[in-house]
């Protein structure tokens, strides 16, 4: 394994004992319990617990916290992702004229296929 490698933490799954009748007002705290878990296991039995004890109005919610921070792509990779799909789509389209067809979207928008 690479030293440069990271360690990526396991998904987690968020259970809530949250309110849920939106066309009522909340009685008191919207949230009352939260339990983090390890994505894939079943219930945690403390919620279980307070699901069977909760207040008319309340129910268990389960979340999918993302994971990631949304990864961006660089001008230049979108470049040549949105070159290589004109190339593709040009060529299945009208591959006797695909040259012309390719330079000519390239010499009208050219900002476009460098990535801005």
């Amino acid at each position: 394994m690479a030293a440069s490698a990271q360690q990526v933490a396991p998904p987690m799954w968020r259970y809530s004992l949250r309110w849920c009748l939106p066309h009522l007002p909340c009685p008191g705290e919207f949230e009352l319990l939260v339990i983090e878990a390890p994505a894939g296991q079943k219930l945690p039995e403390e919620m279980r617990k307070a699901w069977e004890a909760r207040p008319e109005g309340y129910g268990v919610c389960l979340d999918f916290p993302a994971s990631q921070a949304v990864k961006r792509w660089s001008a230049e990779a979108k470049g040549k992702v949105r070159r290589k799909n004109l190339e593709r789509r040009i060529e299945k389209q009208a591959p006797l004229f695909a040259d012309e067809l390719i330079a000519r979207e390239l010499a009208q928008r050219p900002t476009y296929f460098e990535g801005k």
